[in-house]
């Protein structure tokens, strides 16, 4: 497909700049851009039924975020559709086993330059409560005496359990090898024999029960909302420290609040939340034993740059009947290659980007 296309481009209050900049660069190739209405920080984007034609009616890619809900109504609207971009990581505003059978392929950002920022922000926020940075800072700026004894630990020797084992926790893990802890992984698709060196699999009761360190790293699915909740806070160590970078609805935040409160776990970093922007009335604010930012923990110079480029590349693909370069259902490559079939008729087009998208999808 080498003429001009329509790609619709929803809004985003936080990645509205790195999707003016994709819609700029498709415009310069000749392409049509539809924008979409204006996003509202605390809430889901539901696009108006009445505007769904005016929207995605002549779309041929659709890019959104985790934030835009792309649900049975947006599809049904849009029936030249060859793609969804996302251009960070999350999908989950839209169903990809749908959209796998709808024909679709599906593409996010899943940079190196994502991987790699947020195995530092990882870091980053275990060092950060280990060593207590936010009490001493605290200390310093109310001028207040110095403890007679520190509260700082250290990373060397301890447990770090990483619950769900994609790129970001296998980048942690390569990470945390040279600081001499043991490495223990969780996920409901994690092969044991693929595990690599210096990581044990187990099961997520064992886990948490071990670790002095549990960070969240899991997508958020049916199965995976609230799977850190009183029950499983209550199996942790009562000096144990929980990170969550993933999805703020991975964790009951209002049994973290409590359990934090309360002493059961000893300090939480938490970089996404249920709500986002996080409620200026949320409990958790009232915490000194957690650090709080707002879903950017890894959001990094390099990251940013990265995400117009890979979307572009993304868009492209789907446009020329290629697989793009992060595909997140690469399966639904056969039914993808009748859909474009269909959709490019009798000229004949879908079959040869058939051809072109037959080779095997490569991480």
């Amino acid at each position: 497909m080498s003429s001009p296309q329509t790609i619709f481009i929803a809004a985003d209050f936080v990645l509205d700049p790195a999707l003016d900049s994709v819609a700029d660069r498709l415009r310069e190739q000749g392409h049509t851009v539809v924008r979409g209405p204006r996003a509202v920080p605390g809430r889901k984007t539901v696009l108006p039924p009445e505007r769904l034609g005016e929207l995605v009616g002549a779309a041929d890619v659709i890019v959104a975020t985790s934030r835009v809900v792309i649900d049975d109504a947006v599809l049904d609207a849009a029936p030249r559709l060859r793609g969804v971009v996302f251009p960070s990581i999350g999908t989950e505003s839209l169903d990809l086993a749908e959209a796998g059978r709808r024909g679709l392929m599906v593409a996010n950002g899943a940079t190196p330059e994502n991987f790699h920022s947020m195995a530092e922000a990882t870091i980053m926020l275990m060092l950060n409560l280990s060593y207590d940075l936010r009490g001493t800072e605290d200390l310093l700026r109310r001028n207040a005496p110095r403890p007679a004894a520190p509260r700082a630990r250290m990373l060397q020797g301890k447990t770090v359990g990483l619950v769900g084992f994609g790129r970001i926790a296998r980048a942690v893990a390569d990470r945390l090898r040279g600081w001499n802890v043991e490495i223990l992984a969780c996920s409901p698709r994690l092969d044991p024999a693929q595990v690599p060196t210096g990581v044990r699999a187990v099961a997520l009761d064992t886990l948490l029960r071990a670790s002095d360190i549990v960070s969240l790293h899991t997508t958020l699915t049916r199965g995976s909302r609230h799977l850190i909740g009183p029950a499983e806070l209550r199996r942790m160590k009562p000096g144990a420290f929980l990170l969550n970078t993933a999805r703020g609805a991975c964790v009951d935040e209002a049994a973290v609040h409590q359990a934090l409160r309360d002493g059961l776990i000893a300090g939480a970093a938490l970089d996404a939340f249920e709500v986002e922007p996080l409620p200026s009335d949320s409990p958790l604010r009232q915490l000194d034993n957690a650090i709080l930012t707002p879903h950017m923990a890894g959001h990094t110079q390099e990251l940013y740059a990265s995400f117009a480029p890979a979307c572009v590349r993304n868009v492209e693909a789907i446009l020329a009947g290629e697989l793009p370069p992060h595909a997140c259902n690469p399966s639904a490559a056969p039914a993808w290659r009748e859909r474009l079939a269909r959709l490019d008729g009798a000229h004949g087009d879908g079959l040869a980007h058939a051809r072109n998208a037959a080779p095997p999808f490569r991480k």
